[in-house]
């Protein structure tokens, strides 16, 4: 092909082209990634001057690829994408495998195995057996990182029948090299396993994926019988520098960090641990998707649970808190994203609106005129997400703040008088770590199953019990079953708690206790309460500087709720001759984007909406429609969101303990602080409790105990929590 290139002259603009895309695909496969970027790009630019769709997809989708091995995954989305929407007549079920692999390196596991199954009906269609193996492995991937090993193991069994169809034996081997890995995640040597590696034996200076994939099951093969020396070879030849995914290169780092504890040195084991978090965080901080950020901590997973239980066994408290605040919403760390969707991505969402409203209301009176608007929908929805995984800011590069240490954040308890209880789970076990004056103590609470029952049937009988007010008997009956639920699951996690005595408490409740009312919680009744996704995050916040006039308030009101408008006008009320306080009581999605980039308060009476498979869609219902969580402002002005509607105040909580929803999207985005409810509130409950809140608010009280007392006033209001950072007009 070098040789060729003197002789382009003599070509066709389409040979060119073809020699061009050749070359750049060698040297791809080569880890070439410059001189492949040269000669796909000439490609791009020749394949659309001489309009050639079939040209300028591969041209787009392989720049796509490039991007993909140099780890800039925003950049190699965003190109698929274009690719994607190129009207060429290609066979796609490759391509859209290429795009899942982008997706499972980022962490989003359903949105890469919905992209997989695709492309798998797509190469069955086309009869392209060994793309079935292909994607059947890639499933098994998916399936392994979701902890699925049944349907792992079923995926990689129809993968290695696949490569049998046809002969081909390296695949069958890739495939091995995966089952592999799986068992010896489980501590068993698999039998034959040296047969399998042979066809690597004499690598020393592993580059190609399948190369270093047997290299790292050598490792952790030798590390399980403890043959160190075997195990340092190869993970010394594992250092050559190489262009791979976040998956592998965590992987590398946790097998770094194994072999330095077996060898007794853990002061590099847990250095490496560090150097790991490090890598990640710098492979989170590019993208200006929050959905990306959070779903990348997937893949440092093992590494904080080596992490951990590091710490557990050496019995500091000190060094249990460091690991766990260490892991623990690292995105929330990181600067607010700033990249404001472009015009299409409105357009978009505006369309969805639409259609969101549509189905929401009787107009409709057949089903299948229903089923067909909720499959446009979703699939404006997965457009819409697209857009987002791929956004990306060049021009910026956000700095992430580093956990604070155990000592700075019983500094900033003790100046504020308060206590913190953080919940945590290892190894099937549900853990606190209690914070609080001079003492620092942590408790094993017991099974992490049994606690997470506890908070799952508090959860049913709350919403059960906010439905339940026209019937009498069965309010009663169901009132009764909510203090049940709450004294079980009380006493599962304050039974032998030393700060009952703190004034205010936080709490950073984890995974297990995502959705806990703990404004109602009886150990904390009558207690100013903020829920936090970290303790950096919640210490972080008292340091933010102010946007604005702190007293400016916004408070709008959406349909379908009786005494919505008469909340937002007592809400406006109870700010005057305490700061500028405007309301409306028929308020569009653009009139709440305008109050969160302009107003320091701002309050929401609509209906809610949690949407737990795709939380950033979680949405407030507006005149016009929903209001979602990818359409708000970055970052926002509003200081203090206040949403008086039902369960949007709920987190789908990711590995790393990462939360998103709409109150996490408000949070991640730079509000200070947000009041928003777990479980459904009646209209008239939320309507008095969120006046009460405001008056005292504006009064000087802070948002946590302005909350604490509405909730004695109005035990129905205790779905309602504080997250984030406390938050009051004078601080």
């Amino acid at each position: 092909m070098d040789e060729a290139e003197g002789s382009f002259a003599l070509f066709t603009p389409r040979e060119q082209v073809a020699a061009l895309l050749n070359r750049g695909l060698a040297h791809l496969s080569l880890l070439h990634l410059e001189p492949a970027r040269a000669d796909l790009d000439r490609a791009l630019e020749l394949s659309v001057e001489e309009a050639m769709p079939e040209q300028e997809f591969k041209a787009r989708h392989n720049l796509g690829c490039l991007e993909f091995y140099a780890g800039r995954f925003p950049q190699a989305i965003r190109l698929m994408r274009a690719a994607d929407e190129v009207d060429a007549p290609v066979q796609r079920a490759r391509a859209r495998r290429d795009l899942a692999l982008v997706l499972l390196e980022v962490g989003l596991l359903d949105q890469a195995r919905t992209t997989l199954r695709s492309a798998l009906a797509e190469a069955r269609t086309e009869r392209l057996r060994l793309d079935e193996g292909d994607i059947h492995l890639d499933l098994a991937r998916c399936a392994a990182l979701a902890g699925q090993r049944e349907e792992a193991r079923v995926n990689l069994g129809a993968a290695v029948a696949a490569y049998r169809s046809r002969g081909a034996t390296q695949r069958q081997h890739a495939a091995a090299l995966q089952r592999a890995t799986a068992a010896l995640e489980e501590r068993r040597v698999p039998r034959g396993l040296a047969a399998l590696l042979e066809p690597w034996a004499q690598v020393t200076h592993p580059t190609t994926p399948d190369e270093r994939l047997a290299t790292r099951v050598r490792a952790q093969a030798a590390l399980v019988r403890g043959d160190l020396v075997t195990a340092a070879d190869a993970v010394t030849a594992l250092g050559s520098s190489s262009p791979q995914g976040v998956e592998a290169e965590m992987h590398d780092w946790l097998l770094r960090a194994r072999l330095a504890a077996a060898q007794g040195d853990l002061g590099r084991a847990r250095r490496t641990v560090r150097r790991g978090l490090t890598r990640l965080t710098a492979r989170q901080q590019p993208t200006q998707s929050l959905e990306v950020r959070a779903a990348l901590a997937l893949h440092g997973r093992p590494l904080a649970a080596f992490d951990l239980g590091d710490a557990l066994r050496s019995g500091s408290v000190r060094r249990v808190f460091d690991s766990v605040e260490r892991w623990r919403a690292v995105s929330h760390r990181l600067a607010p994203v700033a990249a404001d969707l472009d015009p299409e991505g409105t357009a978009l969402l505006a369309r969805l609106r639409q259609i969101r409203r549509a189905i929401a209301t009787d107009d409709l009176a057949e089903q299948a005129s229903r089923e067909r608007l909720r499959a446009d929908a979703a699939q404006l929805e997965w457009q819409v997400a697209e857009r987002d995984w791929g956004s990306t800011d060049r021009a910026s590069s956000p700095q992430g703040a580093h956990a604070l240490s155990l000592s700075r954040i019983k500094a900033v308890l003790g100046e504020r008088g308060e206590a913190a209880m953080v919940f945590f789970e290892h190894d099937g076990e549900q853990f606190c770590l209690e914070l609080g004056g001079n003492r620092t103590r942590l408790r094993r609470l017991g099974r992490r199953a049994v606690v997470a029952a506890l908070a799952e049937r508090l959860h049913r009988d709350q919403r059960a019990h906010a439905f339940a007010s026209t019937n009498p008997a069965l309010d009663q009956v169901l009132e009764r079953a909510v203090e049940s639920s709450r004294r079980e699951l009380d006493h599962a996690l304050f039974g032998d708690s030393v700060l009952s005595a703190a004034p205010g408490m936080v709490v950073v409740p984890g995974r297990t206790l995502s959705a806990v009312p703990w404004s109602s919680m009886p150990s904390l009744t009558g207690r100013p309460v903020t829920v936090s996704p970290s303790m950096t995050r919640w210490a972080l916040g008292h340091q933010a500087p102010r946007t604005g006039n702190p007293r400016s308030v916004a408070a709008l009101a959406g349909p379908g709720l009786a005494r919505a408008a008469t909340e937002v006008v007592a809400v406006a009320a109870a700010w005057q001759g305490h700061g500028s306080a405007a309301c409306s009581g028929q308020a569009t999605s653009a009139d709440v984007r305008q109050a969160l980039a302009s107003a320091a308060v701002v309050h929401v009476a609509a209906h809610g909406r949690h949407e737990e498979q795709s939380p950033f869609f979680s949405s407030l219902r507006m005149s016009d429609g929903p209001v979602f969580a990818h359409e708000l402002p970055r970052p926002l002005v509003a200081e203090h969101v206040v949403l008086s509607a039902c369960e949007v105040g709920r987190s789908d909580l990711r590995p790393g303990d990462e939360p998103l929803g709409l109150t996490a999207a408000l949070l991640a985005l730079g509000a200070r602080s947000v009041v928003g409810a777990v479980a459904p509130v009646l209209d008239a409950v939320a309507a008095d409790a969120m006046a009460s809140y405001h008056r005292h608010l504006a009064a000087g009280q802070s948002a946590a105990s302005a909350l604490a007392m509405v909730v004695e006033e109005e035990p129905r209001a205790g779905a309602f929590c504080l997250y984030g950072t406390d938050w009051s007009p004078a601080s």
